[in-house]
């Protein structure tokens, strides 16, 4: 089940029956125990992969998480109750979890309340209450918070946390100076685009965040990416490279595809994609379309005019 990818580091692929349904974890060894990177949703097809990857008695230092997200920290309380080892999470990614926990412990509405901004957008239709649910639903309180170039001992070697906003406005990498060995969770994904999601106004502009990060990763001198999904990346330069390409002609295609009344993200999402009616399943092409056009509304390509409620986009100019 262990998979050595480079020197010290294991691979454990943990599955289970939604979202994702995959996310590479990683097991550090080390003179005082292993380090476990990453956790998987929680399932009880999750917990056994664990069982039967790190039996009972099995030392472990620290739990590490490089952001948030379900699939990355679902399973963080249970291991840290398992193995009786340190959470370890960056403070932006504290700060997230209290953000939603925080939002829906002062939320008033009811299940039948759908999530305006999706709405807005011509996105979704999305209970708000279960939304906030499902976000809040992997809260814990860290044992341990990291800062932005701190070192932090993995195992035998240290790496330095590099903060990598863009997937998650909490995202972090992490780097083994010594032989270039990074961690590099869903920032940089072999095969597939990370996915650069947009929940409110808040946000601000993820994909320019996102862009700036790829430019900060590319600098440093990677030998192998470790990522959260998906195969190594052998040529980290490279695939950033390929990821911006993709970005630029997913953006042309959305400027090709609107019409002089302007459309909606949701129309436009229909349009690029190909797919017929919006839906759940549908979110993250809505979301990919909606935080491109904000990028590229910033930077004076397109211009949102609201009507009856719904923001519509125009090319500018």
């Amino acid at each position: 089940m262990l998979v050595q990818v480079t020197e010290g580091i294991h691979l454990l692929s943990v599955q289970f029956p939604y979202g994702m349904r995959q996310v590479n974890c990683y097991v550090i060894e080390g003179k005082n125990g292993v380090t476990i990177v990453d956790t998987g949703s929680y399932a009880e097809q999750a917990i056994g992969i664990w069982q039967e990857a790190l039996p009972e008695g099995t030392k472990v230092e620290k739990i590490l998480l490089t952001h948030s997200h379900t699939d990355h920290i679902g399973l963080a309380k249970w291991l840290r109750e398992t193995y009786q080892a340190p959470l370890v999470i960056a403070k932006q990614g504290f700060e997230e979890m209290q953000k939603f926990h925080a939002r829906l412990q002062a939320y008033e509405g009811n299940g039948t309340n759908m999530y305006p901004f999706f709405a807005k957008h011509g996105g979704p239709s999305v209970s708000e209450k279960t939304m906030l649910e499902q976000l809040d639903a992997d809260y814990f309180e860290p044992d341990e918070l990291l800062e932005d170039q701190q070192e932090i001992r993995l195992g035998n070697h240290l790496f330095e946390a590099i903060w990598t906003p863009g997937h998650s406005p909490d995202h972090f990498c992490f780097l083994n100076k010594s032989n270039g060995a990074m961690l590099i969770g869903d920032h940089v994904l072999n095969g597939i685009s990370p996915l650069i999601p947009i929940w409110n106004e808040q946000d601000g502009n993820p994909m320019a965040v996102y862009f700036e990060s790829l430019e900060k990763i590319a600098k440093l001198p990677v030998s192998i990416g470790l990522p959260g999904h998906g195969s190594m990346i052998q040529d980290v330069p490279a695939r950033i490279h390929e990821l911006r390409v993709g970005h630029e002609q997913r953006m042309q295609q959305i400027l090709d595809a609107i019409t002089d009344s302007g459309n909606t993200a949701g129309e436009l999402a229909q349009a690029v994609y190909g797919f017929e009616k919006m839906s759940m399943r549908h979110s993250a092409e809505f979301l990919m379309t909606l935080t491109r056009i904000l990028y590229m509304e910033s930077v004076g390509k397109v211009q949102g005019l609201e009507r009856e409620g719904k923001i519509y986009y125009h090319r500018a100019g």
